[in-house]
């Protein structure tokens, strides 16, 4: 998995965060190279121990951190700068710690200057990080012309697998077109970071957090795009896009973010994948395996060991009122269903934490068997003692109900337990069980 930093991470609360170190500052022998990797490696470190920590998304204090990195790096260039006279690789590590600290102006005239005076001697690495660098603060001034040039240039000699910058780059400039009032090359340029994000997530799959902000800001970029032309039909499409990638990650928040930016245009019509869908292929995109500690009142299972049946995933909890709302639905679709091939897992969790791990207690388990009980359902519960399952299903609220075919695949993602959440999880339960199993 990577991470784009700039983006998206997991993160605690603000009062979690660290103040900025320099280690490598304190040393005046300290390679420039060194003190750009301690820089540019500052939110990835700070990302992963957040992660080990198992603490939570907070977008203010994703923003409090890559402040410190670009004081970190403005630091360090202003250190560097200092020294005086710098050879070929001071010079190109100090363009880069400009470019860190977003320091638009000292990050182009250091790398042009790189450019200019060691072109002949440099790698070819160099020579196309400086323009990438080039290119993208080009492209932030809003100098439209010359970042068009500029990114022509840096595309004639760039990698194949160089999809992280060519997103950086397209971003940039459909921002910028659209801060001109430019919408249609606005769009054109959010195509391209689309095409680069598909291409960089598929080489190498991104984090769940940084995935879902890269794809929901370049295709929400696309919708308000084109709602800025008066193109409905395109931005209910991208909106649409956006859901379909949902279902495919999965991730539930994200297809809840989507359906709330559809419903201000039209009443958001629920989304189901198509069986044929080569984004929904089987084996490429099997449904996350669940996470399950104990299963009170019914039979362990596992997705594996349900393939060729529907399955029902419903996350729920017995504090949640709407998920109470939902049960007796999906009692009722259980006996009527069972024998067509629909099983139902309702998997919850343990509320109860002793240093921070949720623990079984005999009064929690005896609340559930209890309520099974009283509500009468035909299921029991699955309950897990960590929000794994939850994390790799995208569930930041609930009732999430999940609907897997018969292949594994999961292909209809419902938030929520309105009336016509209701009535469309159940035409969609009806639709897959319609379908033919492709392994018969």
């Amino acid at each position: 998995m990577i991470a784009l930093a700039a983006f998206c991470c997991p993160a605690p609360t603000l009062a979690q965060s660290a103040s900025v170190a320099s280690p490598a500052s304190t040393n005046g022998a300290a390679s420039v190279a060194a003190l750009y990797a301690e820089a540019e490696g500052y939110a990835r470190k700070k990302y992963e121990a957040f992660e080990r920590e198992g603490t939570g998304y907070d977008p203010k204090l994703v923003e409090q951190v890559e402040r410190e990195q670009r004081a970190l790096a403005a630091r360090y260039a202003a250190e560097v700068e200092a020294r005086g006279s710098l050879g070929a690789q001071e010079l190109f590590f100090l363009g880069q710690l400009y470019n860190v600290a977003d320091d638009g102006e000292r990050a182009f005239a250091t790398m042009f200057k790189f450019l200019a005076e060691h072109s002949p001697s440099a790698s070819d690495r160099e020579k196309q990080t400086a323009r990438y660098v080039i290119a993208l603060q080009t492209a932030k001034k809003g100098a439209l012309v010359e970042a068009e040039t500029a990114l022509a240039e840096y595309l004639k000699v760039a990698a194949p697998a160089a999809h992280e910058q060519r997103y950086r780059l397209e971003s940039a400039l459909a921002t910028s077109y659209r801060a001109r009032k430019q919408p249609q090359q606005a769009i054109e340029h959010a195509r391209a970071a689309l095409a680069a994000a598909r291409e960089l997530h598929a080489a190498q799959p991104l984090d769940a957090a940084t995935r879902d902000a890269v794809f929901y800001r370049t295709l929400s970029f696309i919708h308000d795009a084109a709602l800025d032309l008066k193109q409905t039909g395109e931005a209910i499409a991208a909106l649409q896009e956006l859901r379909r990638l949902s279902v495919s990650f999965p991730s539930a928040d994200l297809y809840r973010r989507a359906t709330i930016l559809l419903g201000r245009i039209v009443p958001p019509v629920a989304y189901v994948s198509r069986p044929d869908d080569p984004l929904f292929s089987a084996g490429a995109r099997l449904a996350p395996e669940i996470a399950v500690k104990d299963w009170i009142d019914q039979k362990p299972a596992t997705l594996a060991s349900l393939r060729g049946r529907v399955v029902l995933l419903d996350f729920w909890a017995l504090w949640c009122t709407p998920c109470h709302a939902a049960l007796p639905h999906i009692a009722e679709w259980q006996e009527k269903y069972e024998k067509r091939g629909l099983s139902v897992v309702a998997l919850t969790e343990y509320r109860n934490t002793v240093n921070g791990r949720r623990v079984r207690t005999p009064q929690e388990v005896g609340e559930l068997r209890n309520f099974k009980r009283g509500a009468r359902l035909p299921f029991g519960f699955a309950v897990a003692d960590s929000t794994a399952t939850a994390d790799a299903y995208g569930v930041t609220t609930i009732p999430v109900a999940v609907l897997i075919d018969r292949r594994g695949v999961v292909r209809f993602l419902n938030v929520g337990a309105h009336e016509t959440d209701i009535e469309e999880l159940h035409q969609m339960i009806v639709r897959l069980l319609d379908e033919k199993d492709e392994s018969e």
